[in-house]
Protein backbone atom coordinates (compact mmCIF):
# COMPACT_ATOMS: atom_id res chain seq x y z
CA UNK A 1 0.00 0.00 0.00
CA UNK A 2 1.37 3.32 -0.93
CA UNK A 3 0.35 7.05 0.31
CA UNK A 4 -0.45 9.64 -1.64
CA UNK A 5 0.05 12.96 0.49
CA UNK A 6 -1.02 16.34 -0.82
CA UNK A 7 -1.92 20.01 0.57
CA UNK A 8 -5.91 20.35 0.80
CA UNK A 9 -5.92 23.66 2.22
CA UNK A 10 -3.58 26.97 2.92
CA UNK A 11 -4.74 29.19 5.83
CA UNK A 12 -3.42 31.70 7.72
CA UNK A 13 0.33 31.12 6.26
CA UNK A 14 0.50 27.22 7.14
CA UNK A 15 -0.26 24.57 5.24
CA UNK A 16 -2.83 22.05 5.63
CA UNK A 17 -2.15 18.42 4.45
CA UNK A 18 -4.60 14.84 4.06
CA UNK A 19 -3.27 11.38 3.39
CA UNK A 20 -4.51 9.06 0.90
CA UNK A 21 -4.27 5.54 0.60
CA UNK A 22 -3.87 4.15 -3.09
CA UNK A 23 -3.47 -0.03 -3.28
CA UNK A 24 -0.92 -0.55 -5.87
CA UNK A 25 -0.57 -3.67 -7.57
CA UNK A 26 1.97 -5.58 -4.95
CA UNK A 27 2.90 -8.25 -3.40
CA UNK A 28 5.20 -7.84 -1.30
CA UNK A 29 5.62 -11.33 0.40
CA UNK A 30 6.37 -12.91 -2.96
CA UNK A 31 9.27 -10.69 -3.69
CA UNK A 32 12.15 -12.64 -4.40
CA UNK A 33 14.55 -12.17 -1.59
CA UNK A 34 17.88 -13.56 -3.80
CA UNK A 35 17.79 -10.78 -6.31
CA UNK A 36 17.84 -8.10 -3.00
CA UNK A 37 20.13 -9.78 -0.68
CA UNK A 38 23.54 -8.76 -0.38
CA UNK A 39 26.76 -10.95 -0.71
CA UNK A 40 27.63 -13.03 2.43
CA UNK A 41 30.26 -11.90 4.25
CA UNK A 42 32.19 -14.33 4.94
CA UNK A 43 35.59 -12.52 5.15
CA UNK A 44 34.73 -10.54 8.59
CA UNK A 45 34.78 -6.98 6.53
CA UNK A 46 31.99 -4.12 7.40
CA UNK A 47 29.44 -4.84 4.83
CA UNK A 48 28.69 -1.59 1.77
CA UNK A 49 25.67 0.46 1.98
CA UNK A 50 23.53 -0.59 -0.45
CA UNK A 51 23.41 2.57 -3.18
CA UNK A 52 20.20 2.08 -4.17
CA UNK A 53 18.54 2.26 -1.14
CA UNK A 54 16.47 5.75 -2.27
CA UNK A 55 15.48 3.51 -5.98
CA UNK A 56 14.36 0.36 -3.74
CA UNK A 57 12.38 2.49 -1.36
CA UNK A 58 10.29 4.35 -4.01
CA UNK A 59 9.47 1.06 -5.83
CA UNK A 60 9.08 -0.70 -2.73
CA UNK A 61 12.28 -2.79 -3.40
CA UNK A 62 12.94 -2.83 0.53
CA UNK A 63 10.03 -4.66 1.14
CA UNK A 64 12.06 -7.94 1.88
CA UNK A 65 13.71 -10.18 3.95
CA UNK A 66 17.11 -10.10 5.58
CA UNK A 67 17.21 -12.51 8.33
CA UNK A 68 16.49 -15.53 5.82
CA UNK A 69 13.56 -16.34 7.49
CA UNK A 70 10.83 -14.38 6.42
CA UNK A 71 8.18 -14.96 8.38
CA UNK A 72 7.15 -11.81 9.45
CA UNK A 73 9.54 -10.72 12.29
CA UNK A 74 11.68 -8.50 12.17
CA UNK A 75 14.46 -6.53 14.16
CA UNK A 76 13.50 -3.21 16.48
CA UNK A 77 15.96 -1.70 13.93
CA UNK A 78 13.75 -2.57 10.88
CA UNK A 79 10.83 -1.62 12.18
CA UNK A 80 12.10 2.27 13.34
CA UNK A 81 13.61 2.35 9.93
CA UNK A 82 10.43 1.34 8.26
CA UNK A 83 8.44 3.39 10.53
CA UNK A 84 11.17 6.76 9.27
CA UNK A 85 10.60 5.83 5.78
CA UNK A 86 6.87 6.03 6.73
CA UNK A 87 7.28 9.80 7.97
CA UNK A 88 8.08 10.67 4.17
CA UNK A 89 5.35 9.58 2.22
CA UNK A 90 4.61 12.81 0.71
CA UNK A 91 8.02 13.07 -0.65
CA UNK A 92 7.37 9.30 -2.19
CA UNK A 93 3.98 10.31 -3.60
CA UNK A 94 5.50 13.42 -5.19
CA UNK A 95 7.85 11.26 -6.99
CA UNK A 96 5.87 8.36 -8.09
CA UNK A 97 2.58 10.34 -9.17
CA UNK A 98 3.81 13.80 -9.83
CA UNK A 99 0.21 14.29 -11.86
CA UNK A 100 -2.04 13.07 -8.78
CA UNK A 101 -0.50 14.45 -6.06
CA UNK A 102 -0.09 18.16 -7.91
CA UNK A 103 -3.84 17.64 -8.60
CA UNK A 104 -4.44 17.10 -5.56
CA UNK A 105 -3.07 20.09 -4.32
CA UNK A 106 -4.24 22.23 -6.87
CA UNK A 107 -8.09 21.08 -6.07
CA UNK A 108 -7.24 21.74 -2.32
CA UNK A 109 -5.90 24.89 -2.45
CA UNK A 110 -8.65 25.91 -5.05
CA UNK A 111 -11.17 24.29 -2.25
CA UNK A 112 -9.46 26.55 0.71
CA UNK A 113 -10.29 29.85 -1.51
CA UNK A 114 -13.73 29.18 -3.37
CA UNK A 115 -15.03 28.69 0.73
CA UNK A 116 -12.62 31.33 2.29
CA UNK A 117 -11.01 28.89 4.25
CA UNK A 118 -14.59 27.58 6.01
CA UNK A 119 -13.58 24.19 4.68
CA UNK A 120 -10.63 24.10 6.56
CA UNK A 121 -11.21 22.72 10.12
CA UNK A 122 -13.31 19.81 7.92
CA UNK A 123 -10.03 19.05 6.40
CA UNK A 124 -8.20 18.95 9.29
CA UNK A 125 -10.54 16.31 11.27
CA UNK A 126 -10.78 14.23 8.08
CA UNK A 127 -7.03 14.39 8.27
CA UNK A 128 -6.80 13.63 12.18
CA UNK A 129 -9.09 10.75 11.47
CA UNK A 130 -6.63 9.46 8.20
CA UNK A 131 -3.83 9.27 10.41
CA UNK A 132 -5.67 7.09 13.14
CA UNK A 133 -6.95 5.25 11.08
CA UNK A 134 -4.23 4.53 9.16
CA UNK A 135 -2.31 3.51 12.52
CA UNK A 136 -4.54 1.54 13.44
CA UNK A 137 -4.29 -0.73 10.19
CA UNK A 138 -0.62 -0.51 10.14
CA UNK A 139 -0.14 -1.86 13.51
CA UNK A 140 -2.98 -4.69 12.88
CA UNK A 141 -0.62 -5.62 9.50
CA UNK A 142 2.20 -5.38 11.99
CA UNK A 143 0.86 -8.12 14.41
CA UNK A 144 -0.71 -10.54 11.61
CA UNK A 145 2.28 -10.19 8.97
CA UNK A 146 3.10 -13.52 7.52
CA UNK A 147 6.61 -12.10 5.46
CA UNK A 148 9.00 -9.90 6.56
CA UNK A 149 7.95 -7.83 3.58
CA UNK A 150 4.41 -7.72 4.72
CA UNK A 151 6.11 -6.57 8.02
CA UNK A 152 8.16 -3.28 7.29
CA UNK A 153 5.29 -2.29 4.87
CA UNK A 154 2.93 -2.19 7.95
CA UNK A 155 5.61 -0.39 9.66
CA UNK A 156 6.05 2.02 7.10
CA UNK A 157 1.96 2.69 7.53
CA UNK A 158 2.50 3.31 10.87
CA UNK A 159 4.57 6.17 9.79
CA UNK A 160 3.00 7.48 7.60
CA UNK A 161 -0.39 7.61 9.51
CA UNK A 162 1.49 9.35 12.83
CA UNK A 163 2.76 12.23 10.13
CA UNK A 164 -0.90 12.61 8.76
CA UNK A 165 -1.99 12.82 12.29
CA UNK A 166 0.66 15.44 13.47
CA UNK A 167 0.68 17.49 11.16
CA UNK A 168 -2.97 17.84 10.70
CA UNK A 169 -3.07 18.16 14.91
CA UNK A 170 -0.86 21.03 14.52
CA UNK A 171 -2.89 22.92 12.03
CA UNK A 172 -6.01 22.76 13.62
CA UNK A 173 -5.81 26.04 15.79
CA UNK A 174 -4.32 27.83 12.25
CA UNK A 175 -7.68 25.87 10.69
CA UNK A 176 -9.90 27.58 13.71
CA UNK A 177 -8.39 31.00 12.94
CA UNK A 178 -9.01 31.23 9.09
CA UNK A 179 -12.49 29.39 9.65
CA UNK A 180 -13.43 31.87 11.95
CA UNK A 181 -12.41 34.77 9.58
CA UNK A 182 -14.35 33.03 6.46
CA UNK A 183 -17.28 33.27 8.95
CA UNK A 184 -17.52 30.18 11.40
CA UNK A 185 -18.44 31.29 14.62
CA UNK A 186 -17.68 27.84 16.44
CA UNK A 187 -14.16 28.77 15.50
CA UNK A 188 -13.83 31.66 17.74
CA UNK A 189 -11.07 31.93 20.78
CA UNK A 190 -8.87 29.42 18.88
CA UNK A 191 -6.38 31.59 19.88
CA UNK A 192 -6.31 30.29 23.54
CA UNK A 193 -6.49 26.43 22.26
CA UNK A 194 -3.46 24.49 22.99
CA UNK A 195 -2.98 22.08 20.54
CA UNK A 196 -5.66 19.05 21.76
CA UNK A 197 -8.41 21.51 22.41
CA UNK A 198 -8.10 22.78 19.14
CA UNK A 199 -8.12 19.11 17.14
CA UNK A 200 -11.32 18.54 19.23
CA UNK A 201 -12.82 21.66 18.50
CA UNK A 202 -12.34 20.87 14.36
CA UNK A 203 -14.73 18.27 14.93
CA UNK A 204 -17.01 20.46 17.00
CA UNK A 205 -17.71 23.24 14.32
CA UNK A 206 -17.57 20.42 11.33
CA UNK A 207 -21.87 20.98 10.77
CA UNK A 208 -21.27 24.34 10.97
CA UNK A 209 -17.93 24.83 8.82
CA UNK A 210 -19.69 22.68 6.30
CA UNK A 211 -23.04 25.24 5.98
CA UNK A 212 -20.80 28.18 5.90
CA UNK A 213 -18.47 26.51 3.31
CA UNK A 214 -21.39 26.01 1.06
CA UNK A 215 -22.55 29.76 1.43
CA UNK A 216 -19.07 31.32 0.65
CA UNK A 217 -19.00 29.23 -2.34
CA UNK A 218 -22.22 30.32 -3.44
CA UNK A 219 -21.34 33.93 -2.91
CA UNK A 220 -17.67 34.01 -4.51
CA UNK A 221 -18.83 31.84 -7.68
CA UNK A 222 -21.96 34.72 -7.96
CA UNK A 223 -19.78 37.63 -7.48
CA UNK A 224 -17.00 36.30 -9.78
CA UNK A 225 -19.65 35.41 -12.53
CA UNK A 226 -21.66 39.13 -12.08
CA UNK A 227 -18.91 41.13 -11.07
CA UNK A 228 -21.06 42.40 -8.12
CA UNK A 229 -20.12 41.63 -4.56
CA UNK A 230 -22.43 39.10 -3.06
CA UNK A 231 -23.06 38.02 0.11
CA UNK A 232 -20.10 35.98 1.63
CA UNK A 233 -17.92 36.62 -0.82
CA UNK A 234 -14.67 36.36 0.37
CA UNK A 235 -13.99 40.17 -0.35
CA UNK A 236 -16.58 40.57 2.68
CA UNK A 237 -14.25 38.83 4.89
CA UNK A 238 -12.07 40.56 8.16
CA UNK A 239 -14.99 42.66 8.49
CA UNK A 240 -14.94 44.51 12.15
CA UNK A 241 -17.51 43.11 13.94
CA UNK A 242 -19.62 45.23 16.61
CA UNK A 243 -23.14 44.52 18.73
CA UNK A 244 -26.07 46.93 18.39
CA UNK A 245 -26.75 49.68 20.81
CA UNK A 246 -30.44 48.65 22.52
CA UNK A 247 -31.91 50.79 19.84
CA UNK A 248 -35.89 51.21 19.90
CA UNK A 249 -37.65 51.68 16.73
CA UNK A 250 -41.08 51.51 15.71
CA UNK A 251 -42.21 49.31 12.82
CA UNK A 252 -45.39 47.31 11.52
CA UNK A 253 -45.57 44.31 9.56
CA UNK A 254 -46.08 44.77 5.72
CA UNK A 255 -49.45 43.66 4.47
CA UNK A 256 -49.46 42.12 1.18
CA UNK A 257 -53.27 41.85 0.84
CA UNK A 258 -55.82 43.06 -1.25
CA UNK A 259 -55.69 45.53 -4.61
CA UNK A 260 -53.56 48.50 -5.12
CA UNK A 261 -54.87 50.88 -3.80
CA UNK A 262 -55.64 48.73 -0.70
CA UNK A 263 -52.15 48.22 -0.07
CA UNK A 264 -51.43 51.40 -0.42
CA UNK A 265 -53.75 52.48 2.17
CA UNK A 266 -52.91 49.87 4.49
CA UNK A 267 -48.92 50.69 4.58
CA UNK A 268 -47.62 54.08 5.54
CA UNK A 269 -45.04 55.52 3.45
CA UNK A 270 -45.22 52.80 0.55
CA UNK A 271 -45.42 53.80 -2.92
CA UNK A 272 -45.85 51.69 -6.08
CA UNK A 273 -43.93 52.14 -9.06
CA UNK A 274 -44.15 52.20 -12.61
CA UNK A 275 -43.07 48.20 -13.03
CA UNK A 276 -45.65 46.99 -10.92
CA UNK A 277 -43.63 46.43 -7.62
CA UNK A 278 -43.81 48.38 -4.28
CA UNK A 279 -40.90 50.04 -3.11
CA UNK A 280 -40.03 52.63 0.29
CA UNK A 281 -38.26 55.40 -0.39
CA UNK A 282 -34.41 56.07 1.44
CA UNK A 283 -33.88 58.75 2.62
CA UNK A 284 -31.31 60.78 0.92
CA UNK A 285 -31.17 58.40 -2.27
CA UNK A 286 -34.26 59.10 -4.18
CA UNK A 287 -33.08 57.14 -6.71
CA UNK A 288 -32.10 54.45 -4.74
CA UNK A 289 -35.34 53.10 -3.24
CA UNK A 290 -35.73 49.88 -1.17
CA UNK A 291 -37.86 47.31 -2.64
CA UNK A 292 -40.24 45.34 -0.83
CA UNK A 293 -40.62 41.75 -1.65
CA UNK A 294 -44.01 41.06 -1.44
CA UNK A 295 -43.73 36.87 -1.33
CA UNK A 296 -42.08 37.31 1.87
CA UNK A 297 -42.42 38.59 5.71
CA UNK A 298 -41.16 42.11 5.20
CA UNK A 299 -41.22 44.44 8.45
CA UNK A 300 -41.31 48.37 7.64
CA UNK A 301 -38.73 50.08 9.55
CA UNK A 302 -39.66 53.56 10.91
CA UNK A 303 -36.62 55.90 11.96
CA UNK A 304 -38.25 59.32 12.36
CA UNK A 305 -39.40 61.37 9.72
CA UNK A 306 -38.65 60.79 6.51
CA UNK A 307 -36.08 57.95 7.39
CA UNK A 308 -37.37 54.59 6.59
CA UNK A 309 -36.28 51.31 5.45
CA UNK A 310 -36.99 47.65 4.63
CA UNK A 311 -36.00 44.60 6.63
CA UNK A 312 -36.81 41.05 5.68
CA UNK A 313 -38.85 38.99 8.16
CA UNK A 314 -36.15 36.11 9.00
CA UNK A 315 -33.75 39.37 9.82
CA UNK A 316 -35.94 41.01 11.90
CA UNK A 317 -36.77 37.76 13.67
CA UNK A 318 -32.81 37.52 14.95
CA UNK A 319 -32.53 41.16 15.49
CA UNK A 320 -35.20 42.84 17.14
CA UNK A 321 -36.68 42.13 20.98
CA UNK A 322 -39.87 43.06 22.44
CA UNK A 323 -39.25 46.62 24.34
CA UNK A 324 -41.54 46.17 27.37
CA UNK A 325 -40.20 42.84 28.25
CA UNK A 326 -36.64 44.25 27.52
CA UNK A 327 -36.76 46.88 30.46
CA UNK A 328 -37.41 43.91 32.37
CA UNK A 329 -34.20 42.14 31.45
CA UNK A 330 -35.91 39.69 28.95
CA UNK A 331 -34.76 39.50 25.52
CA UNK A 332 -37.67 37.99 23.71
CA UNK A 333 -37.32 38.12 19.99
CA UNK A 334 -40.29 38.83 17.67
CA UNK A 335 -41.50 36.87 14.60
CA UNK A 336 -43.10 38.88 12.36
CA UNK A 337 -45.66 36.03 11.25
CA UNK A 338 -47.34 36.39 14.78
CA UNK A 339 -47.53 40.15 14.28
CA UNK A 340 -50.61 41.48 13.42
CA UNK A 341 -50.47 43.66 9.90
CA UNK A 342 -50.23 47.31 9.91
CA UNK A 343 -49.82 48.11 13.73
CA UNK A 344 -46.94 49.70 14.26
CA UNK A 345 -44.89 48.68 17.72
CA UNK A 346 -42.03 49.87 19.55
CA UNK A 347 -39.03 47.27 19.61
CA UNK A 348 -35.54 47.24 20.72
CA UNK A 349 -33.00 46.10 18.55
CA UNK A 350 -30.25 43.35 19.76
CA UNK A 351 -28.20 41.77 17.08
CA UNK A 352 -24.57 41.59 16.18
CA UNK A 353 -23.05 43.36 12.76
CA UNK A 354 -20.12 43.86 11.05
CA UNK A 355 -18.82 46.52 8.59
CA UNK A 356 -16.13 46.62 5.93
CA UNK A 357 -14.71 49.14 3.48
CA UNK A 358 -14.76 49.15 -0.16
CA UNK A 359 -13.74 51.44 -3.04
CA UNK A 360 -16.16 54.10 -3.79
CA UNK A 361 -18.36 52.56 -6.86
CA UNK A 362 -17.93 49.01 -5.95
CA UNK A 363 -21.71 46.89 -6.40
CA UNK A 364 -23.02 45.34 -4.19
CA UNK A 365 -25.99 43.07 -4.13
CA UNK A 366 -28.01 43.64 -1.00
CA UNK A 367 -31.37 42.24 -0.04
CA UNK A 368 -33.33 45.37 -1.98
CA UNK A 369 -31.26 45.00 -5.47
CA UNK A 370 -28.05 45.88 -6.14
CA UNK A 371 -26.54 49.24 -4.52
CA UNK A 372 -23.53 51.22 -6.14
CA UNK A 373 -21.10 52.19 -2.94
CA UNK A 374 -21.08 55.74 -2.75
CA UNK A 375 -18.50 58.45 -1.52
CA UNK A 376 -17.92 58.03 2.35
CA UNK A 377 -19.68 54.76 2.70
CA UNK A 378 -18.98 51.74 4.13
CA UNK A 379 -20.26 48.05 3.74
CA UNK A 380 -22.25 47.05 6.95
CA UNK A 381 -23.31 43.30 7.24
CA UNK A 382 -26.50 41.93 9.14
CA UNK A 383 -26.71 39.21 11.40
CA UNK A 384 -26.83 36.97 8.47
CA UNK A 385 -24.25 38.52 6.32
CA UNK A 386 -26.09 40.22 4.30
CA UNK A 387 -24.32 43.43 2.59
CA UNK A 388 -25.79 46.79 2.97
CA UNK A 389 -24.43 50.15 1.99
CA UNK A 390 -24.36 52.77 5.28
CA UNK A 391 -22.69 55.68 6.50
CA UNK A 392 -19.67 55.78 9.18
CA UNK A 393 -22.06 57.94 11.76
CA UNK A 394 -25.06 56.05 11.27
CA UNK A 395 -22.86 52.83 12.46
CA UNK A 396 -21.10 54.65 15.15
CA UNK A 397 -24.28 56.06 16.44
CA UNK A 398 -26.67 52.82 16.32
CA UNK A 399 -23.87 50.37 17.53
CA UNK A 400 -21.54 49.70 20.59
CA UNK A 401 -17.81 47.38 20.90
CA UNK A 402 -16.26 48.20 18.66
CA UNK A 403 -12.12 47.25 18.63
CA UNK A 404 -9.47 50.22 18.50
CA UNK A 405 -8.87 49.53 14.67
CA UNK A 406 -12.73 49.68 13.94
CA UNK A 407 -13.32 53.23 16.00
CA UNK A 408 -9.91 54.92 14.33
CA UNK A 409 -11.61 53.99 10.57
CA UNK A 410 -15.19 54.74 11.50
CA UNK A 411 -13.94 58.16 13.30
CA UNK A 412 -11.44 58.78 10.15
CA UNK A 413 -14.69 58.67 7.79
CA UNK A 414 -17.03 61.16 10.10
Amino acid sequence: MECVYSVIGIGQGRLFFMITTIAMPQNVANVSACSELEPVNFGGKKKKKNPHWFADWLKDRDKVSTDGLDDGKISLGEKLKSFGKGLFCLLKSAINHPVLTGATILAGAGLTVLTGGAILPVLVATGIVSGVGMIGYGAYKAATAKTDGGAKQAWETIGSGTFTLGASALGAKSSLQAAERAGVVGAEGAADLNIFQASKQTFKVTPEALKVSGLNTKGNVLTAVTGTVHAHSNKLQGAHKYMSKANEVDAYRFNPNGTPEEILANNPGVYRGADGKYYIPQNGKPDAPFLIDTTKEQMIMMYGGDDMAVCDGAIFKASYVDTPAFAKGQVVYQDPAKLPYGEVIKFTKQAPGAFTVLPEGTKIKTLEGIVTVGKDELVALDVFGNPYATDAARILKRNMDFTPEALKILEGMC
